[in-house]
């Protein structure tokens, strides 16, 4: 049987996030061997577009929309020194969020690719790689990878750290990280932070990683795995501290939970960690669906991981 084609999404809005994030996306599809799709959304009617009768509105948008792909077109060619990698357009009109994470599912892309800036914010009138870059973080069943200006070619990166919690969602976590794993042949350092002095959940967590670690290297990956003390110090500082000391290049985290654990990689926390590291993030939602050619099977004979 054919494997299926991989789509990787990129949306544009023309400013520097989104292109690094194009830049970067042909590398990962020259590595991954798909497909790009860039897509651009046109914002609402103005006030101004209120005030047009709806064919002059209507002139308008369809003349932006040619423009803006002639622009995509030059761009792409500009930028492309991989001729394996197919490039389409899509354009799109209204919130660019909801657009975005429609044209994921319209295209069934296993990835989209964002550019970020220092600043992340929940409100919703914020350029679309600011508040929308969370936004479909948030939303997107899809896998977001989120990068900034100065990032490595994603062909040297060796090392993956994968923060648990061994929450109800770890399992999906875990398989993702070994997909990438294997994608980009780099080890994975395995780490869980311990809050409290709690003895019972402590020997707990350190069985949980023994598991997650054998089910890593049954897949042919180097793994590492520590159980960390936080001394007091906020999860999403220690994640993003404990990437550079080990000399991490991609960072894996969750996005949501569905327990009344402890908040963890959730909102605010997610959204440190994605806005202050200097190496991509790979978000994973944890309703997200699984695809066969894609998730490799897990091993967890004592049902540590939920």
């Amino acid at each position: 049987m054919k494997a299926p084609e991989r789509k990787i999404l990129v949306p544009l809005d023309f400013e520097e996030q989104s292109l690094n994030a194009l830049r970067y996306s042909f590398e990962l599809a020259e590595l991954f061997k798909c497909d790009l799709i860039l897509v651009y959304v046109i914002e609402g009617i103005s006030v101004f577009g209120k005030l047009r009768s709806p064919e002059e509105y209507l002139n308008k948008v369809v003349a932006e929309a040619r423009e803006k792909f002639d622009e995509l077109e030059q761009l792409a060619k500009s930028l492309s020194d991989k001729p394996s990698v197919k490039v389409s357009y899509r354009i799109k009109q209204g919130k660019p969020y909801d657009k975005i994470i429609e044209t994921a599912y319209e295209n069934d892309v296993f990835l989209i690719v964002m550019g970020k800036n220092g600043n992340l914010s929940l409100r919703k009138n914020r350029t679309i790689m600011g508040s929308n870059t969370l936004n479909v973080i948030r939303e997107s069943q899809r896998p977001v990878f989120t990068i900034s200006s100065n990032v490595i070619n994603p062909a040297n990166i060796s090392n993956i750290l994968l923060p648990l919690d061994f929450t109800g969602q770890t399992k999906k976590q875990v398989q993702n990280a070994i997909d990438f794993g294997k994608l980009f042949d780099a080890q994975i350092t395995v780490v869980s932070i311990l809050t409290g002095d709690n003895r019972i959940l402590q020997l707990r967590k350190q069985v949980q990683l023994s598991q997650v670690k054998k089910a890593i290297r049954k897949h042919g990956i180097v793994c590492k795995a520590s159980l960390i003390h936080s001394k007091g110090k906020m999860i999403a500082d220690w994640v993003v501290e404990h990437s550079k000391r080990i000399e991490a290049d991609l960072i894996i985290i969750m996005t949501q939970q569905k327990t009344k654990v402890v908040e963890f990689y959730v909102g605010s926390t997610a959204q440190k960690i994605i806005s202050h590291s200097s190496v991509p993030v790979l978000s994973i939602f944890p309703a997200s669906p699984q695809r066969a050619a894609l998730i490799a099977p897990m091993v967890d004979p004592f049902g540590v991981m939920g």
